[in-house]
């Protein structure tokens, strides 16, 4: 079977391009001919196998321009899955998912697709075009993969999509056990020789509320004066949070450690990661965090921690907070509204929570200890046991009429 991964790019770091490569790659072990075609031709990558095509975009496109793709981009996909037989799109990501569609609606292409919601839609439904966007779109496709139980419902009851099934994202854990094992760059052993080391890693984007963990952390520092936090990754908001960072007086207890390509002895040297996201969809790194047995706090973000570290109960359920789940611990979610209208009270909030929860995990080696239990978790998510149900899925999505 010949398989085509559309994704807005394979750049290091990015959680949907890992996404993609993890897909690809155990697909292109499995015998499958892959392709992978992304809109921006970004360095470094992840390491891929297979072939590659890119569009090789630029960023701060007008509108013309974007109206003008909505024609372009699927006329060129066309022609690439005609020029190398291609049996199954897999798109990632909503820009992704309405090019692949929009080939299939505009130039009648042969290729079957199947769109991966990788992301909480709910935070686009605020514009009624988006809105519909999805109603009328997503049904076009052959099948709709949603990442965590939690989006395949807010697609089915609020948007009406039916052609929906739920896939957890992949882990190679033996791989990732090995890569634990190596030491850490010697340029950061100085970093990590501290009594407590917090990692957390992600785009330095709004989405990843790094700024208000780093508010939280002020006050950890004010109490534990040995202590550091870690911060993994790049990001538009990079200068803001390292402006914040002088601000607070943090500038020798955080340190903005880049993109790195193997993330695992970082957190294999930290004693605590923390994921302060306003917004996911079903975050690997909980799942890669899992497999290294260290403890995890969590914003209870819509969709997927609480999903990831309480298997036990709904998705749904409501919870008092902090709720000591089973495999992390759950603080009071922050609000994208808070940026955006500046609710200091209700931020400030949020944040004493994280900060508290924190603290403990410090003080309280019976709490480290008894989240330090994730790789049985992570076990759950290993590549043979998620391969096997997107086989399944694609061939039966290639023999469908």
């Amino acid at each position: 079977m010949r398989i085509l991964i559309i994704v807005d790019s394979l750049a290091l770091g990015g959680g949907a391009e890992k996404y993609a490569v993890n897909l690809g790659n155990k697909l292109y072990t499995k015998g499958y001919y892959v392709f992978y075609l992304t809109f921006f031709d970004e360095n470094p990558k992840y390491e891929f196998k297979g072939e590659y095509f890119s569009f090789k975009d630029k960023y701060k496109r007008n509108a013309i321009s974007r109206i003008w793709d909505l024609v372009m981009k699927p006329f060129k996909i066309r022609n690439i899955c005609k020029d190398n037989n291609i049996d199954v799109i897999i798109s990632i990501g909503e820009v992704a998912n309405l090019h692949a569609i929009m080939s299939k609606f505009l130039f009648k292409i042969k290729s079957k697709i199947v769109i991966s919601q990788v992301l909480n839609p709910k935070i686009h439904f605020k514009s009624r075009i988006t809105f519909h966007r999805y109603k009328f779109f997503y049904p076009k496709a052959d099948k709709v993969v949603c990442i965590s139980e939690g989006i395949k419902r807010i697609l089915e009851r609020e948007c009406g999509i039916k052609n929906t099934v739920t896939i957890y994202n992949m882990l190679d854990l033996d791989s990732c056990l090995k890569l634990s094992n190596e030491n850490l760059p010697e340029k950061f052993e100085d970093i990590f020789d501290s009594d407590f080391i917090f990692v957390t890693i992600g785009r330095l984007s709004v989405q990843k509320g790094q700024w208000f963990l780093i508010r939280s952390f002020k006050s950890v520092v004010n109490k534990h004066k040995n202590v550091k936090l870690c911060i993994i990754g790049e990001g538009e908001l990079k200068q803001k949070l390292t402006k914040l960072v002088k601000k607070l007086d943090l500038e020798d207890k955080v340190f903005f450690l880049g993109n790195q390509k193997n993330i695992f002895p970082f957190l294999k040297k930290s004693d605590c990661f923390v994921l302060s996201s306003l917004v996911e969809g079903f975050p690997t790194i909980l799942i890669e965090t899992l497999a290294v047995d260290i403890p995890i706090i969590s914003t209870d973000c819509k969709t997927g921690p609480k999903e990831c570290l309480c298997p036990d109960i709904d998705p749904e359920k409501k919870i008092s907070y902090p709720y000591y789940g089973k495999y992390g611990i759950l603080t009071v979610p922050f609000d994208v509204e808070f940026l955006i209208k500046k609710i200091e009270e209700e931020a400030k909030k949020a944040e004493n929570m994280l900060e508290e929860i924190m603290i403990k995990m410090i003080e309280n080696p019976k709490l480290r200890k008894r989240y330090s239990n994730g790789l049985k978790r992570a076990e759950e998510f290993d590549k043979e046991r998620i391969i096997d149900k997107w086989e399944n899925l694609l061939i039966i999505t290639k023999e469908s009429t």
